[in-house]
């Protein structure tokens, strides 16, 4: 209860801030509130988003649970400092946990390029780096839980006409708690994004991503890799690759491709994460990939943004009829290396192979954007599961099942 107290405050607070400002003005972007100075040094918005949903599983066998939940609750500041410099301040209030999300210092005075330092997303794959804001479908696809995420570190980015870049060294995420004295985890990753064709009918987009690092664990050199059905609710596994032991560095690379005629977008990408193990154990790889497809009815198309690298938002042409998007994707993701052992015991005993399971999904989806700043999402998904499909706690491997899903958006 204190936290949702805290939470008011601050947008009460904000919310006088704003209106008292006697320099500059306010105003709305396309669904967003900023205020700047008159002479256009400093500039600051916000950034709120209030997601619920709501999930029916339909013929599964295993513990999911039906209802709705509080998917996010952020509150974030960004703003321009001095011309030159800008940082955001970003916190989710979801899960009744108060998780740190982007915190971050930024040097924008150089041409077409800034550094960044503090907490952010490590530059990999368009759909992580892609705000939740502007996902066509409820949650990220399966292979996105092999991308880094955010961690704490430091960036540079550059753009041209038709390339972005981004490259960044950085530890851990700042919510990570070490209860051991191990030095901090270290890794290094880049992206990569050309865009030959890019005007108000097309945009052609290609790109790749890769990453390095030590692993995040202070009781060993471990990682463990579970995935929910695409659907948050319960938070239930039906993937699960259990505690992989004796790494000594994980790799990622990845792969991604879109396509937009007018309003129709095309996307897809594939990422594998290779494990390099101690010298007496198996290296492991896994992978996942999906491809998805859209159409906005109303004639509406998402922009291209060469500075990030990705496609922006969906402006609705009319507040009235709003946007109307119909959507289906494919995904996969396959935890299973059957020449790998799971960790030192298995080894010795012969044990061949991790088997932690296979999971396909067919995804529709409905979107209606009434305006820029709210938005109704349906996801109607079918789950297909192998039979070592086992997360913990759910004993039924092979257990195929649907969900029904549904998100209200407040978001400015």
């Amino acid at each position: 209860m204190k936290k949702v107290v805290l939470l008011v405050f601050v947008l009460f607070a904000v919310g006088i801030l704003a209106a008292e400002t006697s320099t500059g003005n306010s105003t709305w972007d396309n669904g967003l509130l900023k205020w700047k100075s008159d002479d256009g040094m400093f500039e600051t918005r916000m950034d709120v988003r209030i997601y619920i949903d709501y999930a029916q599983f339909m013929g599964n066998e295993n513990d999911f649970r039906n209802g709705t939940m509080l998917r996010r609750a952020r509150f974030g500041v960004k703003t321009k400092l001095w011309e030159d410099w800008s940082a955001e301040l970003d916190f989710d209030f979801a899960d009744n946990e108060v998780d740190a999300k982007d915190m971050w210092l930024r040097y924008d005075g150089l041409e077409n390029s800034f550094l960044k330092f503090g907490q952010f997303k490590v530059p990999f794959s368009i759909e992580e780096l892609t705000s939740s804001r502007l996902l066509t479908f409820l949650e990220r696809a399966y292979p996105n839980l092999f991308a880094v995420g955010r961690r704490c570190g430091v960036g540079y980015t550059r753009w041209g006409s038709i390339y972005h870049i981004s490259l960044a060294a950085y530890g851990q995420e700042f919510n990570a708690k070490e209860t051991s004295r191990v030095d901090e985890a270290f890794g290094y990753g880049g992206r990569f994004a050309l865009a030959p064709i890019n005007n108000a009918d097309m945009t052609l987009h290609f790109g790749g991503s890769a990453a390095s690092q030590t692993t995040i664990d202070s009781k060993g050199l471990e990682e463990d890799f579970h995935f929910e059905p695409e659907c948050k609710m319960g938070d239930t596994e039906i993937i699960e690759g259990g505690d992989i032991l004796g790494i000594d560095r994980e790799n990622l690379v990845g792969g991604e491709g879109a396509f937009r005629f007018k309003n129709f977008h095309l996307q897809g990408e594939y990422i594998m994460a290779m494990l390099q193990r101690e010298e007496d154990l198996k290296d492991a790889s896994f992978s996942g990939g999906y491809v998805s497809l859209s159409w906005i009815l109303t004639g509406e198309y998402k922009p291209y943004l060469m500075d990030e690298g990705e496609f922006g938002k969906i402006i609705p042409k009319s507040n009235k009829l709003g946007a109307w998007e119909l959507a289906a994707r494919y995904s996969f993701v396959d935890m299973t290396d059957e020449d790998a052992y799971q960790n030192e015991s298995a080894f010795n005993d012969g044990n061949q192979g991790i088997f932690g399971g296979k999971a396909a999904n067919i995804t529709f989806g409905l979107n209606w954007y009434p305006n820029p700043s709210l938005r109704f999402m349906m996801n109607y998904i079918m789950v297909d599961n192998s039979e070592t499909a086992d997360g913990p706690g759910n004993l039924i491997g092979n257990d195929d099942f649907s969900i029904l899903s549904a998100r209200f958006v407040v978001m400015y």
